[in-house]
């Protein structure tokens, strides 16, 4: 019996050490056929973006810059002749605006008056010097011809016709004299030269003025003229040169530093290119400027805005639309994310303009409106804005 129990425990333990093994066997292979069969492919996901829909335009760019308004004539004046002041308009002050010709001061001279009074008591003898030089040489071909001689003298001055011409240089003479004297006298009278806004008064009562001494400053006030300089990006965006200056191309004044805003024009423009900042310059212009509402003062920085050329086949994106890397993103026609690298043509406060790629012409596209550097070409996407209306602000 003690052997038979024996047999009995080593046939059980057999079993068992059989059974574990096969066990394990298919437990084994069951593993493999499940690694080897494939897992059935998970869905792409679309990556829902928020988009514009655009279509290709015609825009024209605002091209910008400042200036200082200027008058059309700066005149430091001066006196031509010397003499004490005598005599100041009250109308000769600082922000006093004058009629040209307006007496301004009165200086006093006796020497200009007693010049005056010689050169035409000079001129009055020339006169009568002349008088009686026709006379004498009215006598002379009289005798000549009562004398009976044929034929000229030997002599002009048998006639007398060489002192005729010297009597009448004399009294031509006289009265250039005279009118010298007269404009030097005149002169004394120092009057405004044109339509002008005093800015400084620089002589008092009782002084006494050099030829040569400052009087004053005045400023024109018939036209005001604001220089600006342009890039040569900006003159690409502006139509040709006579074009600006044929049709009297708008240009908008506004002030910096309040919200007034004035209508000139382009008035002259530059041929050349000034060597230290490699930008030619064009002279806008406003008529009458203390006439306007608000009055466009001399010395006021302005910004002045002036419309540029349209330009055909650009797309008008927010602002945000172009990426870091100068990137236009969009939706292509497999509802896949793609791009473009562009420059913009130009940009304005609240949108960039955009070349469309030949390729892109005359189609609506779905771009994005802020594309993120993690992006990548070719995935899927699903526009959150289909029903976003196309822009049809551009004037095709």
């Amino acid at each position: 019996m003690k052997y038979l129990s024996q047999w009995i425990t080593l046939l059980l333990a057999g079993a068992a050490i059989a059974g574990v093994y096969f066990y394990v066997m298919h437990a084994i292979e069951t593993q493999q056929n499940r690694v080897q069969t494939p897992r059935p492919e998970t869905p792409e996901q679309a990556l829902e973006l928020s988009t514009i829909t655009v279509n290709t335009g015609s825009y024209a760019a605002t091209i910008k810059a400042s200036g200082v308004v200027k008058p059309r004539y700066a005149l430091t004046m001066t006196s031509q002749v010397s003499g004490e002041v005598i005599s100041i308009s009250n109308q000769f002050e600082s922000g006093q605006v004058i009629k040209k010709g307006y007496l301004l001061a009165q200086l006093e001279n006796s020497e200009l008056n007693s010049a005056v009074a010689s050169a035409k008591n000079t001129l009055a003898s020339a006169e009568l010097a002349l008088k009686e030089e026709i006379r004498q040489g009215e006598q002379a071909r009289a005798e000549w011809a009562a004398a009976g001689f044929q034929g000229a003298p030997d002599s002009d001055l048998v006639l007398r016709e060489p002192q005729l011409e010297a009597a009448k240089a004399d009294v031509e003479s006289a009265k250039a004299a005279l009118n010298n004297a007269q404009t030097k006298l005149k002169h004394s009278q120092l009057t405004a030269p044109f339509d002008a806004l005093i800015i400084t008064r620089n002589i008092s009562l009782g002084s006494y003025l050099s030829s040569g001494s400052d009087v004053g400053t005045l400023y024109s006030i018939e036209r005001a003229e604001i220089k600006i300089d342009l890039s040569n990006s900006d003159w690409l965006k502006l139509p040709d040169t006579k074009t600006l200056l044929k049709d009297n191309w708008p240009a908008l004044i506004s002030s910096i530093d309040a919200n007034n805003t004035w209508q000139g024009k382009i008035l002259s423009i530059n041929q050349h290119v000034d060597e230290t900042t490699r930008m030619r310059s064009l002279l806008v212009s406003l008529d009458h400027p203390l006439d306007q509402t608000p009055a466009l003062i001399p010395g006021a920085f302005v910004e002045v805005s002036i419309q540029g050329k349209r330009l055909d086949n650009l797309w008008r994106l927010p602002n945000t639309a172009l990426s870091q890397k100068s990137e236009i993103w969009y939706i292509d026609q497999n509802s896949r994310l793609a791009a473009f690298e562009t420059t913009p043509r130009f940009v304005d406060s609240q949108y960039v303009y955009i070349q469309v790629p030949t390729s892109m012409l005359n189609k609506p596209y779905q771009v994005l409106v802020q594309p993120y550097n993690s992006y990548l070409k070719g995935m899927l996407v699903k526009s959150l804005n289909t029903s976003a209306s196309a822009d049809k602000s551009a004037k095709q």
